[in-house]
Formats: structure tokens, sequence, C-alpha cells
């Protein structure tokens, strides 16, 4: 596996999230059964214009195979630092970097930047990300330091529940 350098995103870096985006809610679709909108994306109201008090995303780079320059491969954004609890919103690898331990890296990377309790939500119709999510909990918080539980979604009676991990 290539190593990433994680780094946070300020300025004109902020200009590539939405097309990731595009990316992640488009691998979230079967999850959730979405279609994208008559201008051809997927909602994108989740995802801040860029970085303020509340939100930090974070960038994953490595060299590309073909020019060796710095690509993005992955990105994760944060919620709640200016609450008592952290979110991850959103975490995304590109899927052709997937599988060799990116995806934990960049998740460990993030989680370690910013103290504090965290939640993380996914969909109950996707067990590779309840697999993932369960396995980077152990590593993060450590066994015994965090519980799964499942909460209805809002506004939304005929879908199952999201799984919610939380550190204890």
């Amino acid at each position: 596996m290539a190593s990433i350098d994680v780094r946070p995103v300020h300025g004109q870096e902020w200009e590539v999230l939405p097309w990731l985006w595009q990316c992640f809610r488009h691998d979230l679709a079967l999850a959730v059964s979405a279609l994208p909108y008559p201008d051809g994306r997927y909602r994108a109201q989740d995802l801040p214009p860029g970085p303020d008090e509340d939100h930090a995303a974070y960038l994953a780079w490595r060299p590309h195979p073909k020019t060796s320059e710095p690509a993005p491969v992955g990105f994760a954004l944060v919620e709640g630092l200016t609450r008592q609890r952290r979110g991850l919103a959103a975490l995304w690898v590109a899927p052709t970097a997937r599988r060799g331990g990116l995806g934990q890296e960049l998740a460990l990377d993030v989680l370690g930047r910013h103290l504090g309790p965290w939640s993380i939500a996914f969909q109950h119709d996707n067990p590779t990300a309840g697999r993932f999510w369960r396995a980077v909990a152990e590593v993060a918080f450590g066994p015994g330091g965090w519980r799964e539980e499942q909460r209805p979604v809002p506004h939304r009676p005929d879908v199952a529940p999201d799984h919610w991990v939380e550190s204890l």
C-alpha cells in the first residue's frame, strides 16, 4: 500500500471537495436509494461551502500512478467542532485505492486530530460500512471504549434505522 498524506483542506483546495462529494454520494446511492437530481448531480446540501468553526475537511493525497503528481484519493468531513460530540459526516476513498488499509488510515488520522467524543453513523443496508466502522472503533477507541446503537432516520419511517458508533 502506498502511504498517504492527510492534510486539512484550505483555500482553493476546497474546490476539490464537491467533485469528490459526488463520488461519495454516488457510492452511497445504493444504500439510500438515491438518484441524481435533474442537473445530473447528487444532493450536496450537507457539504459546507468552506471550512468554518464547526466543520473541517481533510484530503488524503498520494502520487498519481501515471504522473507522480499528488492526487486526492480520499476525503473526510468532520462536523461538530463547536459541540460536545464530533461527527464524521463523510468519509470516502477512491475505489481503486480501497482494500489496502487507506480508509482506516484516513479515518484514524482524522479521528486523532480532534479530541472529545465521536459519533459515526452508517446505513443499515451497508454491511461493508458496518464492518469498516466497527474495526476503526476498536482501534481508535479501544475494546469496550465504544458502543453501537440503531436510531430511526429522521422523517423516514419507511427505511431501516441507521447504526451509530459512538466513543464512550
